[in-house]
């Protein structure tokens, strides 16, 4: 009978670390824990800040300290990619081309990490191949371990440019700045009870966390599930599928619009106000809307100046 090869001393500490990062990562999920009317999530938003840095990535400068990232000294008008993950599935190459093609300067991940943590790993990978710095934002049925466990495998140089937003409320690019908000409303999509959600609690730290903003400051909006009264939430038959929690949060912050992933079935089609956007579906499954038409595979870009955003490509 053959004999299984024994596990080295830096195999076996690889090992230990891994199963004691999912462990870790459990555990934070389950103090984060919440339940509203019996739909049990995590309230992805309220996990640490990240750890403070400054670095390069891509064609940008960036540092992370406490919540907010800011993009140091960006260019006149910066590209912006933005798109929801594939679904439960891996980014092919004609994506991964989509995405090259753009020539973004920087990009929003909204949802759709990964199923399982390979599946999570290899999306991360993939993309920071492409080399453009990428901001994760957790959607309804991402799930903080695998989340956590995917940025952790990493390494450093793809951990550069792979950046998970789940702790953070701001992003910062010159005059503008971006309410980050992971998860669905109340965990209303969650898969399961450590899948992302937020609760009014947590919508209200950002708010504190983001007051009114500088003179000559303007506000977007950036989540994974779209406000209720920007035109981007309407679901079958005329319902309102946008939250209204993040609807007052807008309006505190004095939002102009935002860039979202959910409903789907809005995809690409703007809102009201200058620029509020659900996002396509950077997958081969592509998106349906409610009357059937298809948009396939794609990204939304825009341009950030020192006019504010607009946008550049629709599918």
């Amino acid at each position: 009978m053959s004999r299984l090869p024994r596990c080295t001393s830096r195999a076996r500490l690889t090992m230990r670390r891994t199963v004691l990062l999912v462990l870790l990562a459990g555990c934070r999920a389950c103090s984060l824990e919440d339940d509203v009317d019996g739909q049990a999530f995590t309230r992805c938003g309220a996990v640490d800040a990240p750890e403070a840095r400054v670095e390069r990535a891509g064609r940008l400068a960036l540092r992370i300290e406490g919540r907010t990232l800011e993009v140091l000294e960006p260019p006149p008008t910066l590209r912006i990619a933005a798109f929801t993950g594939p679904v439960g599935s891996r980014f092919g190459k004609g994506e991964l081309a989509l995405l090259a093609r753009a020539k973004a300067d920087l990009a929003l991940y909204l949802g759709g990490l990964g199923d399982d943590e390979g599946t999570a790993t290899d999306n991360l990978r993939a993309l920071a191949r492409v080399g453009v710095p990428t901001l994760f934002v957790p959607g309804g049925a991402d799930r903080l371990p695998l989340i956590e466990a995917a940025f952790a495998a990493l390494t450093p140089p793809e951990r550069a440019l792979m950046i998970d937003a789940s702790g953070l409320h701001a992003l910062r690019i010159g005059s503008d700045r971006f309410a980050l908000v992971a998860g669905a409303a109340l965990g209303r999509y969650a898969v399961a009870a450590d899948a992302c959600g937020f609760a009014a609690r947590d919508v209200e730290a950002i708010r504190a966390a983001l007051g009114e903003g500088a003179p000559g400051e303007r506000t977007w909006l950036v989540s994974w599930h779209a406000p209720a009264g920007f035109g981007v939430g309407d679901g079958p038959e005329g319902s309102e599928l946008g939250s209204p929690d993040l609807k007052g949060l807008a309006f505190a912050l004095g939002a102009r619009g935002g860039l979202f992933a959910y409903p789907e079935v809005q995809a690409v089609r703007p809102g009201r106000g200058p620029l509020a956007l659900v996002v396509p579906r950077l997958g081969r499954a592509g998106v349906v809307r409610a009357d059937g038409s298809r948009v396939a595979a794609s990204v939304a870009l825009v341009a950030r100046s020192a006019e504010g955003l607009r946008a550049l490509q629709f599918p």
